[in-house]
């Protein structure tokens, strides 16, 4: 009778082990992998793509704790490259309201980031989202005209 209580152990054990790999499987699968802007993420959203032609602006911007310089910028429409430099802090670079969806900066420290981007007649909002960073006034407008 011993025996018997071991073997429903074991089978305890083995169907325990082989639902906690099925769940790992799951939440690698709904994890991994992310949106590589190649527009084929999920509910007929736009992801960002760089644009491939060149530049015909470079837009400059400081990124410090916690302020974006400047935070009121004007450029053409077109493609232009957003280049940002980093004073301190890690801090990104992203567009409100589905703006640019997709569209990222990120530099830590004294960091360069950059991006190319087509630009639309339009006003625009942008910001850090580092959990309290706009709130703290990382928070700006870039007008398109």
């Amino acid at each position: 009778m011993h025996t018997g209580r071991q073997g429903i152990g074991r089978a305890t054990r083995i169907a325990q082990l082989v639902a906690l790999v099925a769940l790992l499987a799951v939440l690698v699968a709904a994890c991994g992998g992310g949106d590589d802007g190649g527009g084929g993420g999920g509910g007929g959203s736009q992801g960002y793509q760089e644009p491939t032609g060149p530049a015909e602006e470079t837009i400059d911007v400081g990124a410090g704790n916690f302020f974006f310089d400047p935070d009121d910028i004007t450029a053409a429409p077109g493609i232009a490259e957003i280049s940002m430099v980093g004073e301190g802090g890690i801090h990104t670079f992203v567009f409100d309201d589905g703006a640019y969806q997709g569209f990222q900066l990120e530099v830590s420290g004294s960091e360069t980031a950059a991006k190319k981007i087509d630009l639309k007649s339009g006003s625009y909002t942008f910001y850090c989202d580092i959990p309290g960073h706009r709130q703290q006034g990382m928070v700006g407008t870039l007008t398109v005209s």
